[in-house]
């Protein structure tokens, strides 16, 4: 059978878009209604506060850590996306596992106490912490990590609000430096691949 290369020429532009699309999905974030930022840009410090006391991402330091940002209310995106970093974190090797923390913070402070978030966080897995803090805290937090996120009015609704946000893993290497930011589409393979190669990176400079 004769291959009609017009087929090949398209599939191997739809492979060589989805690598590039891959890469870039990882080594830059895109706010929605803002313009592209590199991650050498985003990032930095910062100290909100969990049930059990503040927690500072320089308490951090020597360990790979996976931010999320969402709220509990939201039905469906932030639950599968934290299934997906639980499902990664399951799949790292044990030296690896020991060295990574997950933090999901919460852009709803309002509604989402201390509580709440430390039960919605370790149903998934030990080493995820729930934080949050104040308006003016989460404001500051998600314009220096280049996070969108909107309050939604819902009137029809028995919730008064909303929100919209965007959603990604920001990977945060040992020294407290952003050098990744993963989809939620992405699976826990890719995630905890991702993950892998950030931490031995972290020893081999050692």
């Amino acid at each position: 059978m004769t291959k009609n290369p017009t087929k090949i020429v398209l599939l191997f532009g739809a492979l060589f878009l989805a690598t590039l699309m891959g890469g870039y999905v990882y080594n830059t974030t895109t706010p929605i209604g803002e313009n592209v930022k590199p991650l050498k840009d985003l990032g930095g410090p910062f100290e909100l506060n969990s049930l059990n006391g503040p927690i500072s991402l320089d308490q951090y330091k020597g360990n790979i850590v996976v931010l999320y940002f969402g709220f509990l209310n939201c039905a469906e995106v932030c639950p599968s996306s934290m299934g997906v970093l639980s499902a990664a974190l399951s799949r790292l090797s044990p030296q690896t596992y020991n060295h990574v923390r997950g933090l999901f913070i919460s852009v709803d402070p309002e509604r989402d106490d201390l509580e709440s978030l430390n039960q919605f966080t370790k149903y998934f897995d030990d080493h995820v912490v729930g934080i949050t803090g104040t308006k003016q805290q989460i404001d500051a937090l998600t314009k220096q990590y280049g996070v969108y996120f909107d309050i939604v009015d819902m009137e029809s609704s028995e919730l008064s609000y909303t929100v919209d946000h965007s959603s990604r893993f920001y990977i945060i290497d040992e020294t407290g430096t952003l050098v990744g930011a993963m989809s939620h589409n992405t699976t826990p393979i890719e995630l905890a691949a991702g993950i892998e190669r950030i931490y031995a990176k972290s020893i081999a400079k050692q």
